[in-house]
């Protein structure tokens, strides 16, 4: 019986320990790979190192798009014993529903977001409650100073600091930067105990961007135009203002605009950046193109006369009326007055082909090579599609559609001695060192224009703004030229709507050197509807603050 015993002990103890064995064999042999892979992943915790998005600053090095230090709250889920009750805590301190922190906590992974980018009195709090499972990460934020301003420029970046819209958009590659890691040793309590620097990549910040934007002059045609919209009941308004001689882009603003650090609550339509994705038909500004060509082929000469119907005037198997009828006019009262009887007159000299040659020379039809998001080309048909009208539309802005900085561009040709410049709002790209990575210069896309043809177009410009049409954007210290524009807008459903206009003014100043090209145009003014009494105004104002500011800064580098 006790030999009975003896063996029965015996077989129970060599089974327990042949279990034993085959279980050691088990777990240290067949899947020796797995555990060892789960001990590293214990001890061995890699973090990612987000590199520092690069800021967006003006000419003078203004900030546009700046990033500021944040502390972002994240969680092991394994080290935390009491999920509810570290939910609960959370969700009081962070504003974070507590349901959505305890989805995040019950999930079986090492490293899950409670929130990202929280406030500093948050991030104190919670450390003073030092609670198991629960760290830090320094992380930035996008932040743009200025709130509203250039938003349409300078478009926003998300929470990952990945850019969405605008410049941040565009430029994002540059922008962001490359990622590194960070290897941290970890104890059996999962506590970080050791850096391994060695084994670490440190994060490649992102570039520096300059644009030729300058912030005073983006407030000044910001304020403007505002001013206009709600002095007209417009429902939108752009402004452009361009270097002619460089294209340099000095402000670009549109109506009505947003809080880029509010952008998720703004509305997609917002967003739209007017001066370069939507089309008008321009109306009489166009008519510079027309009267460009006539002079630059020799077709007319600025004292030369034209018959203008007394305001009736059948072509094209239409019948074109002027607003106010004349009679004789010489050629530059016909443009300094607008008359459209008598810019019709001068197409048809020039012919289709003609007229459509410099229409294209000046860059309709055509996106300007602009470095921003969402240019569209406009509409300009060619003449093998024209119907019996269009000489007696085109030439006046009917039947073409233009955009504001398209606009900009033309008028800048007369400004600037005849050339088509390539507009451009990114002036360089540096490192964090402010060493120049990249640098972007002017460009002449062709020459338009003779000298001795600007020379006379500035003339009639001039004559518009002193006693035509444009008076309105007349100085007593500044000699502007200019031209005014109303053109009807189009009704989708077809046609034209009968009360719905669009108000233009485009110009450059002073005559003499011109230093600035302003594009205004406001969509739907009322009740007051034309170019000349709702556009010239806000260019004047644009124009004297501008060339004021300009002046001012000249005299400041002249004393330096």
């Amino acid at each position: 019986m006790f030999r009975a015993r003896q063996y029965v002990v015996v077989f129970f103890s060599l089974s327990f320990f042949l279990a034993l064995f085959i279980r050691l064999f088990y777990l240290q042999v067949m899947h020796h790979d797995t555990f060892a892979e789960m001990a590293r992943e214990q001890h061995n915790q890699i973090f990612t190192i987000e590199p520092r998005r690069g800021a967006i600053y003006d000419r003078y090095m203004e900030p546009l798009a700046i990033n500021l230090d944040r502390s972002s709250v994240y969680a092991d889920p394994r080290s935390i014993k009491d999920k509810e009750h570290a939910a609960g805590v959370l969700s009081d301190l962070l504003d974070v529903d507590k349901k959505t922190i305890l989805k995040r906590l019950n999930k079986n992974k090492a490293f899950v977001w409670v929130k990202r980018k929280a406030r500093e009195e948050e991030v104190s709090k919670i450390k003073t409650l030092d609670l198991s499972g629960i760290s830090f990460m320094a992380e930035s934020e996008r932040t743009y100073p200025n709130d509203n301003m250039a938003s349409h420029i300078i478009g926003f970046a998300g929470v990952d600091n990945t850019g969405l819209e605008g410049l941040e958009l565009v430029w994002d590659d540059r922008l962001k930067g490359e990622p590194g890691f960070r290897h941290m040793i970890r104890d059996a309590k999962l506590r970080p105990v050791l850096d391994k620097k060695e084994d670490s990549l440190p994060a490649q910040n992102g570039y520096n961007i300059v644009l030729t934007i300058d912030s005073v002059i983006q407030y000044i045609t910001e304020r403007e135009i505002a001013k206009m919209a709600m002095k007209f009941n417009a429902s939108a308004a752009s402004a452009v203002v361009l270097e002619p001689s460089t294209g340099k882009i000095l402000a670009l603003a549109n109506y009505p605009d947003y809080n880029l650090n509010e952008f998720i609550e703004a509305p997609k339509s917002l967003m739209k950046n007017r001066a370069v994705s939507s089309v008008f038909e321009p109306g009489s500004v166009f008519k510079i193109v027309t009267a460009s060509a006539a002079l630059n082929e020799g077709k007319k000469d600025l004292e030369d006369s034209i018959y203008c119907e007394n305001g009736e005037y059948k072509t094209g198997g239409r019948i074109l009326h002027d607003y106010h009828p004349y009679g004789e006019l010489s050629f530059k009262e016909v443009i300094t007055r607008s008359s459209n009887i008598g810019t019709v007159k001068i197409a048809s000299e020039l012919g289709e082909r003609t007229l459509f040659d410099y229409i294209k020379r000046f860059g309709f039809g055509e996106k300007t090579g602009v470095d921003l998001p969402g240019e569209i080309s406009g509409i300009c048909r060619s003449p093998a599609v024209w119907s019996r009208s269009d000489m007696s539309t085109i030439p006046i802005g009917q039947g073409i559609a233009v955009t504001p900085i398209q606009l900009a561009c033309a008028v800048s040709v007369i400004a600037n001695g005849g050339y088509l410049m390539r507009p451009y709002i990114v002036d360089r790209i540096t490192t964090w060192e402010e060493t120049v990575f990249q640098r972007f210069e002017p460009h002449a896309n062709r020459k338009v224009l003779s000298e001795e043809t600007c020379e006379k177009m500035k003339e009639i410009l001039k004559e518009a703004v002193a006693n035509g049409t444009g008076r309105r954007a007349g100085s007593h210290n500044y000699s502007m030229c200019g031209k005014t524009g109303t053109g009807q807008m189009v009704n989708p459903e077809g046609g034209y709507f009968a009360n719905k206009y669009n108000a233009t003014f485009i110009g450059f100043a002073p005559k003499e050197n011109p230093v600035i090209s302003i594009v205004v145009t406001a969509h739907d003014p009322h009740p007051s509807h034309f170019g000349g009494s709702v556009a010239a105004p806000t260019f004047k104002g644009i124009a004297e603050d501008v060339l004021q500011y300009l002046e001012s800064n000249t005299r400041e580098q002249n004393v330096r």
